[in-house]
Formats: C-alpha cells, structure tokens, sequence
C-alpha cells in the first residue's frame, strides 16, 4: 500500500505582518512583454485578484492595497507567464529583459525569500542529489563515496537551516524554511521541527504557514520516536475491549498488519521469533489488524502462530488506532519501554532482533 503524503510546503506559502491595509505599488519594465498585455497581481492562493493593468509604453504599474506581507503572484494571462514577489505595503521594481530573468526590489521579505532561494534551497538540492547517489549505487565503494558526501551536505544544511533562524527568527520566510527543510527530509524529525519552531518570534508565528507548522508538529509528534504513546483501546479477537495502558510496564511492540497484506505475512515470522525469544524478558507484542473480514483475520492468526494479543475494529485503513498513529502503509510497527515512551519504529528483520537485544539484554 503506498504511502499518501499530504505536503504542507509550496514554495512560497501565505505571509502575514499585519492586519492594517497598508498600500503598495509595483512598477515593472520586461523588454520581452508586449505593448497591451493584461498583468493581473494575484494573491498566491490564484483566487483573489488583487490588481489590473495593461503594459503602456513599456510599463506596467499595479496599485491597491494588502493587509500583510504574502507571495503575491504577477500574471501574464497571454503569455501564460508568471512572477511571484513576496511583499506588502512596499514600493516594488520589477525589471527585466524577459519573465525568466528578473530582478525586483524595494521589498524587505523578497529579498529574504531570495537569500532562501539561493543560498539554502541549493544546499537542500545537494543533499537530494547524494541521497540518490546512495540509493543507487551499484558497488560498495561507490555508496560509501557517496555517503561521505550525503553526511558533509546534510550537516551543512543543517546548519545553514539554524543559521537562517538565528538571523532571521522573526520573519516568515523562516517559517518557510522549516516547513520547506521539514517536507523535504525523508527523516522527518518532528522534535528537532518542534525545536526550531520554538525559536521563532514576532511576524513569524502571525504567518499562515507558522499556523501550519504548529497544525503539523501537533499531528506528527502523535506515533514519533522519543514521544509518549497515546493510549487506545480496541476489542480483541473474542469482542473484549483492551486498552494499551494494561501493557504499561513492559517493552510492547504495537505491530499494524493485515491478514491481505502478503508484505505483512512475509514479516510475521521475524516477530514470531523476536517475541518468542524475548516473552520471558518483559516484551510483547500487540497486533491492529487492518483486516474488514473477521474470518480471515482469524485464520491468518493461526496460520502464522501469532501467539499475542491482537485487536481490531474492522475497517481497515479507517482503524480508528492506525488512523490515530497515521498510518497509511503497513506493515509498521512502534515499540513502547515500560514508561509508555516510544524508542523505536518500523523495525523488521534484524533490526528487530538488535534493537530488542539492545534494550532486553
């Protein structure tokens, strides 16, 4: 089953400074523009039109008023053509010989979503093109060459990423940042995202896309390493209702399969190992099944002899424990220590195996 990702970042997201209508003006000069072209302004979301005007004499000028700083779109419908500027209350230059070679001035937010474009973007960029590298290396020594490179480019971005912060904390494009470094890093670190929002201030945390950041924080932090477990409860194989804090005290892995998923049946028999060598040892595991057909899930129980305590409401996907822990893929797991924290997930094969002899032994 593939996993849905639904993103939070496009590049340039809503921006809020402030409330007060405050009026802007863009004149723009592009060699490649004919005379008599529309240029619509539009808010980024493409729905609201926030100014009109024709090219006159080579120019085109777009007044109004805007109650925040936000990424504005510049529209030529004709040459299906487009220009984003952050900007505000500002007095903005647009000029150019054509629509892909711009340079515009006159706002403050611009210039640091600039500096993001081309300073840290292009990191991020490095790190995607050695991650690749490893992925598709073909001997040894070729990903261990690449993955030199992979760490040397993560750490620097990284470090540009708290860099920026620190210089910029109370801009929105810092807000941007975090969302666009968080989006694009398969790792996901939602506590180091968490840490990093917290350092955020004043027009930053007024931005829709810091609202969004916390909205994501809130909901990624459910189910991530380092974080309590949230209690559920779920009726077993017999229609008896069991509740996760009965297992408090010991190691628990919460393994989510199906009796359909041939992924899934394929791992059991590591699980079964792992848990029949470590029962005696303060570890269990507790299977959520995604299955619709009680039957099934049954016979697929006995046929893999898993042993454990398994639950289930029967409505796959919509599991009301998978969809709490957002799970859109299986299979996967979460394991629990005693103290309800969890430690550790998606382990399978021996990576099951090390890291239980890792906290068991």
């Amino acid at each position: 089953m593939m996993r849905k990702w639904i993103f939070i970042l496009l590049l340039l997201p809503a921006i809020i400074y402030a409330q007060d209508k405050k009026s802007f003006l863009i004149t723009g000069r592009i060699k490649s523009v004919p005379e008599n072209t529309q240029v619509i302004l539009l808010g980024f979301s493409g729905t609201d039109t926030l100014a009109t005007t024709t090219v006159q004499n080579g120019v085109f000028k777009l007044s109004g008023t805007v109650d925040n700083v936000d990424a504005r779109i510049i529209l030529f419908p004709s040459l299906q053509r487009r220009i984003v500027v952050f900007m505000g209350g500002d007095t903005v230059n647009v000029n150019g010989s054509s629509e892909n070679d711009i340079v515009i001035t006159g706002s403050p937010a611009n210039v640091e979503y600039e500096e993001f474009l081309y300073d840290i973007k292009p990191i991020s960029d490095y790190v995607s093109y050695y991650r690749n590298q490893v992925m598709s290396a073909t001997t040894q020594g070729l990903h261990d060459s690449a993955a030199i490179m992979l760490n040397t480019a993560y750490n620097i971005y990284q470090n540009s990423i708290d860099r920026f912060i620190e210089r910029k904390k109370n801009s929105p494009v810092a807000a941007l940042l975090l969302a666009y470094s968080y989006d694009t890093d398969p790792n996901r670190d939602v506590l180091l995202l968490e840490k990093r929002y917290g350092q955020l201030g004043g027009a930053a945390l007024k931005s829709q896309f810091a609202t969004n950041l916390a909205e994501v924080i809130k909901r990624d932090k459910i189910g991530a390493v380092g974080t309590q477990a949230i209690d559920f409860s779920q009726a077993d194989t017999s229609g008896k209702n069991v509740s996760f804090s009965q297992f408090r005290g010991k190691y628990v892995l919460i393994d989510f399969w199906a009796s359909w998923c041939k992924p899934c049946r394929a791992e059991n028999p590591n699980v079964v190992a792992a848990y029949n060598k470590y029962k005696e040892k303060n570890f269990t595991v507790l299977g959520v099944s995604l299955d619709a057909d009680k039957p099934n899930w049954l016979k697929a129980i006995h046929a893999d002899n898993l042993t454990w305590t398994h639950i289930s409401d029967l409505k796959q996907f919509q599991n009301a424990v998978a969809e709490m822990y957002h799970i859109d893929q299986i299979p996967q797991n979460i394991l629990v220590d005693p103290n309800g924290k969890i430690i550790a997930r998606n382990l399978r094969g021996d990576a099951l195996e090390q890291k239980l002899k890792e906290v068991l032994n």
